[in-house]
């Protein structure tokens, strides 16, 4: 059946077959809309004739999404998100102000510098409210309806970017340890490899940081537990059970020292390059750059390792 020519999709129709996608039935998604289920039906069945497709297959007591309704649901999604773009811009225009911008980062960049910086900032700077993600899925989250996302990973072609630097892999120890008493600024691989080590898992991109400069110098790794909380990696750190390896700031008294990228070379400390990324045309998009040099001249200020830390690739 094909779409009816000039067939306005209808975004009520459309939030109504989202919530039957996500709750799996239509009295669940009725329940969560606080609508009656024979109207939510109407909306669907409307919907399907808008569209000309059939966008759901019952199975048992649920409804199971066609192949077209599959794809269907994708492009809905992010139809509805740019609805809420374009309506939050039609706000802060109204009102001559971005008022809000939301910010992912993962839950490391959050706690380092993220929230820190947020602090800093004044009564006419936008509220800036931030979503924990995984690297993996920040572009993902932009693409979704995040303002702005601080990335640990590879930028994408089609955003714009604002590097922050690099975040430091630093080894922590807890406060009896020698190094924490010998006062170290740096520690190479070699000696690094020697202690029992808590690391994320290879998922991070500090891991893969590390892993890559460990095959470069030829050498393997000692005992290993993997964490990928950097809070409880550092407490395991000060408990004496291992030297803690990531990049948070450090927690629970102990001693931060920062990892050293080649054998004999003390400067080339490792680290994991950063940057900010947003939407090229987003409507607040000047004021988001604005804010990502903010933040790069606060993490060089707050945080000199920020533009000395390298990673080789």
């Amino acid at each position: 059946m094909p779409m009816r020519h000039g067939a306005a999709v209808n975004l009520h129709r459309l939030r109504c077959f989202l919530a039957v996608v996500d709750t799996g039935t239509v009295t669940a998604a009725a329940r969560r809309l606080l609508i009656a289920q024979p109207a939510l039906s109407r909306q669907v069945h409307a919907l399907e004739k808008d569209v000309g497709l059939r966008l759901f297959a019952r199975h048992h007591n649920t409804l199971r999404l066609t192949p077209a309704g599959v794809e269907f649901a994708r492009m809905a999604r992010h139809l509805l998100v740019q609805s809420e773009s374009l309506r939050s811009a039609a706000d802060a225009l109204a009102a001559g102000a971005v008022r809000r911008l939301t910010v992912a980062a993962t839950p490391a960049s959050l706690s380092a510098f993220v929230a820190p910086f947020v602090a800093t900032l004044g009564p006419a700077d936008p509220l800036l409210l931030t979503r924990p993600e995984s690297h993996f899925a920040l572009y993902d989250a932009l693409r979704a309806g995040a303002d702005a996302i601080v990335s640990p990973a590879p930028g994408e072609e089609g955003f714009a970017r604002q590097p922050l630097g690099a975040a430091p892999l630093q080894a922590h120890v807890a406060a009896r340890h020698p190094w924490a008493r010998d006062g170290r600024t740096a520690v190479g691989l070699a000696e690094l490899l020697a202690e029992p080590l808590v690391l994320p898992s290879s998922s991070a991109v500090s891991r893969r940081v590390l892993d890559e400069a460990v095959a470069r110098c030829g050498l393997t790794y000692g005992p290993v537990e993997e964490c990928d909380d950097g809070g409880t990696a550092q407490a395991v750190a000060a408990s004496g059970k291992g030297v803690a390896v990531v990049t948070d700031g450090p927690r629970y008294g102990v001693h931060p020292v920062p990892v050293r990228g080649d054998v004999g070379e003390p400067a080339s400390a490792l680290g994991v390059p950063l940057h900010v990324a947003w939407e090229p045309h987003h409507y607040a998009a000047e004021v988001i750059a604005a804010l990502a040099e903010r933040l790069a001249t606060f993490l060089h200020m707050s945080a000199p390792w920020s533009h000395t830390a390298v990673h080789r690739p």
